[in-house]
């Protein structure tokens, strides 16, 4: 039996049933250990950081998972490879040496969790070393506390190495850890929200990381600074209660933002809260919320043939991967086992899962600039930014109009345009009608009760003002263009998992437009729809590029394909995607674009661009 095999036979029912998906995870690693054990080697592809860094992230993300099993009492019979890698990485003589970590070094990341692991597995990690191996072991790992950290979660990295410090006996920096406990109440926003950094954007990094390290450290913390044990304890108690709607009813989490490549990492909040025994939401809530994510990884296709967790997200795929991402980077997702520290009396694991609600109203979450809402079970985000622009394929990740738990975001949406493909949920802008721009920073945006405003330019040529809200189960987009030229425009719905064969088709342009709006219908239930309500554009089918999905390799969009002239122009824009039994139903008209453009006092006339819009259906395969 393959490993996916066993994944999916494991129904996740238990406690039990997670250890021995941690176990079944860990085995492949266990044959790609360096001759000294202190690196795991898992393949020949390279980040921005050498295979030094590289091979001891192998070696030390599994430790987010195993540490909470040897916590919480569970077996695991190879701790002597761990305990022979620490002996050989921390010596300077030893070809295997990790080397010393410096300023933003990814030595750093991996330290946090080596230091977690001596937090909660001190017995398996440091009462097997010699004496020799044990001041190796305190120089090396002590030194994360005189370098400088990323300006964003790294200044939690110290934090945890700090902990496995002080569980041995060290005393560690207490300066430098107020410094950068400090920076991290800086970036904090509002209603749980963190920033990740100054540029304050919006990722799981907040789930995941800010608030998953807090939470420990309010775990291990909470005798000796109550004061910030509690603060964590309150910001992920308010966290928890907008967070719960970046998930589906399905245990999909929304799919946006960096790092997608940890997958179920996206369950370690919910992990943590348990860890740190906050009840934020009801337990079963926090169960179901947490075993759903789980679960639905399993069908993925996630490992090689090996059995070895690759980069990419439904399917191997390094196109959708960031530039710090080695082939040890996915098991960071052993952050979700952090429940198995607990004992299986807690309410974690005797709780019954509860399921969420199929079906939720719009919610704003003004430090995120968002606008959530479930539909049949599935989640819409509309976002106004700010994008991360040190990322890879950072406009695809924070810059579209909206993301989903449903369908995947595509990376390059705007580069293969003239190949004759197009991206997901994006408006671009051409000088030529063949190279295109879309939205990949902000000058200004806002969050309201119902609405989000971004001001945007792609091109010089170009000034946006986006409003953004729900009417019903469709999403509104009123853009409002100054050009100072004659432009070619492509605007699109949702990528559908299916291949329509248009990379030939005409991309923008040309005569005056017949059909207004474009339904693909799938034979699996899945419907994306993209409507202009100005009746100006033509609706079109275009396949986004093959391997740009990180849902489905093949997927579609429907897009609006016109010209407008220099000047003011206005296009408005209804978009509906979901999937399951249902229409698309009414169109949105006037009466809802009115009502959007009332809530964010924009000028009332800006609704007479309404017009009647023709729309056509596409009954397409679905491609897995």
């Amino acid at each position: 039996m393959t490993l996916s095999d066993k994944l999916r036979a494991n129904p996740l029912a238990s406690r039990e049933d997670t250890c021995a998906m941690l176990l079944d995870m860990t085995a492949p690693l266990l044959e790609h250990f360096s001759p000294g054990r202190a690196f795991v080697v898992l393949g020949p592809e390279a980040a921005h950081f050498n295979r030094q860094a590289a091979y001891f992230e192998g070696f030390a993300r599994p430790l987010w998972g195993l540490a909470p099993l040897h916590a919480g009492g569970g077996d695991f019979g190879h701790w002597e490879l761990w305990r022979e890698g620490i002996r050989n990485g921390t010596n300077p003589a030893h070809p295997e040496y990790w080397q010393p970590t410096t300023n933003h070094n990814q030595r750093s990341v991996e330290m946090a969790a080596l230091g977690f692991a001596l937090a909660l597995a001190p017995e398996k990690l440091w009462d097997g070393l010699d004496e020799a191996s044990r001041a190796n072991l305190i120089t090396w790992l002590s030194e994360i506390q005189n370098v400088n950290m990323a300006d964003n979660n790294w200044h939690f990295f110290p934090v945890m190495a700090g902990l496995g410090l002080e569980r041995i006996g060290v005393v560690i920096d207490q300066e430098s850890k107020a410094r950068h406990l400090a920076r991290i109440d800086e970036i904090y926003r509002d209603e749980g929200w963190y920033g990740d950094g100054p540029g304050g954007y919006i990722d799981h990094y907040n789930g995941f990381a800010i608030h998953f390290y807090g939470l420990i450290y309010a775990r291990h913390m909470r005798d000796r600074d109550p004061e910030r044990s509690n603060l964590y304890i309150e910001r992920a108690t308010k966290f928890a209660q907008s967070f719960r709607e970046w998930f589906g009813a399905d245990g999909a989490a929304l799919i946006q933002g960096r790092s997608l490549t940890y997958r179920f990492a996206c369950a370690g909040f919910w992990a943590a809260l348990a860890y740190a025994g906050v009840e934020a939401l009801p337990w079963g809530e926090i169960r179901g919320i947490w075993v759903r994510q789980m679960r639905w990884w399993m069908p993925k296709e996630m490992f090689d043939a090996r059995g070895v967790m690759t980069v990419g997200f439904g399917w191997s795929n390094y196109l959708m991967s960031e530039e710090y991402n080695s082939p040890g980077s996915p098991y960071w997702a052993f952050k979700a086992f952090l429940p198995l520290a607990l004992g299986e009396a807690h309410p974690f694991w005797t709780a019954a899962e509860t399921p969420l609600e199929q079906n939720s109203a719009p919610r704003t979450n003004a430090p995120a600039w968002m606008i959530t809402r479930r539909e049949n079970g599935d989640v819409v985000a509309l976002m106004a930014g700010p994008p991360r622009l040190q990322m890879r394929n950072a406009a695809d990740k924070y810059a579209k109009f909206a993301y989903s738990t449903r369908f995947g975001l595509c990376v390059e949406s705007d580069r293969w345009t003239e190949g004759g493909f197009f991206g997901d949920n994006i408006l671009a802008f051409s000088r030529n009608g063949y190279s295109f721009s879309a939205r990949s920073r902000n000058l200004d945006q806002h969050a309201g009760d119902g609405f989000l405003t971004s001001h945007w330019q792609p091109i010089p040529e170009a000034t946006i003002h986006t409003l953004q809200g729900f009417a019903g189960g469709w999403e509104l987009r009123v853009h409002r263009i100054s050009a100072t030229e004659n432009l070619s425009t492509l605007e699109s719905g949702h990528a559908a998992p299916a291949r329509c064969g248009t990379r030939r088709g005409k991309t923008a342009g040309g005569p005056a437009p017949t059909q207004h709006g474009l339904t693909l219908a799938l034979n699996s239930g899945h419907v994306s729809t993209v409507v202009d309500l100005t009746a100006t554009r033509s609706a079109i089918p275009l396949d986004t590029a093959p391997n740009t999905n990180l849902i489905a390799p093949h997927a579609a969009v429907g897009v609006l394909a016109g010209d407008i002239p220099a000047g003011e122009t206005v296009l408005i824009t209804a978009v509906r995607a979901f999937f399951g039994p249902g229409s698309v139903g009414s169109v949105p008209g006037r009466a809802e674009v009115a009502e959007l453009l009332a809530r964010a006092g924009w000028p009332a006339q800006i609704a007479d661009h309404v017009r009647s819009p023709v729309l056509e259906q596409l009954n397409l395969e679905f491609v897995a």
